[in-house]
């Protein structure tokens, strides 16, 4: 059966205070049929369930936890489970293994922003949201190398500050802002593409 395959994909990463600033994003975002948000929060496993729900209800976002062999859907969000290691195909599938994440960061941000980098590259973009440690920075500077764009959250608004800062310091970030801007700059770009492909 032929599945829709995202045109352009955003990788939402966060830690620590990261679920109320990616939730508050996204309801501000209408939904889009040819963009995905990949999502990336460190939580415990047993978290999961309850931040679908969230999800769903504050935002109008489908989200779900993909399987093996399924693309990353338009118009959803696609929630990357700290369980088990995930990584995306050189076609767009997703790939869960058995095996659990290497590294201090489950799930891995760079791990995953390295590969949407590869496989989306000038149609790829991260925003980071606050959280601790410096997950993200690696992946971010590949999705640069790309061609896509990076976002932080305005570090002096994060409940932590250390994953946007560890970005800022290691990547030239196209963009920082609180969520209202992040999620206002977002959708002005959005109107603006959609203009100029008329």
């Amino acid at each position: 059966m032929h599945q829709a395959k995202a045109k352009k994909v955003w990788l939402l990463g966060a830690s620590t205070g990261g679920l109320q600033a990616t939730c508050q994003f996204l309801s501000k975002i209408p939904l889009l049929d040819d963009l995905a948000f990949v999502y990336a929060q460190h939580i415990d496993v047993q978290q999961i369930a309850v931040l679908l729900k969230m999800i769903k209800t504050h935002t109008g976002w489908p989200a779900r936890v993909p399987c093996t062999g399924e693309f990353i859907k338009p118009g959803t969000v696609t929630l990357i489970s700290p369980e088990f290691e995930t990584r995306v195909s050189r076609q767009g599938w997703v790939l869960r293994f058995a095996s659990s994440w290497q590294g201090h960061y489950a799930p891995s941000i760079d791990q995953l922003a390295n590969r949407l980098a590869l496989l989306y590259r000038r149609d790829c973009g991260a925003i980071i949201f606050t959280g601790m440690g410096d997950d993200g920075a690696r992946g971010c500077q590949a999705i640069k190398q790309y061609g896509g764009q990076v976002w932080v959250q305005e570090p002096t608004a994060c409940t932590v500050s250390a994953m946007p800062e560890a970005v800022i310091e290691r990547c030239k970030t196209d963009f920082i802002g609180t969520v209202e801007e992040l999620a206002g700059r977002f959708n002005r770009d959005r109107i603006q593409m959609e203009a100029c492909s008329q």
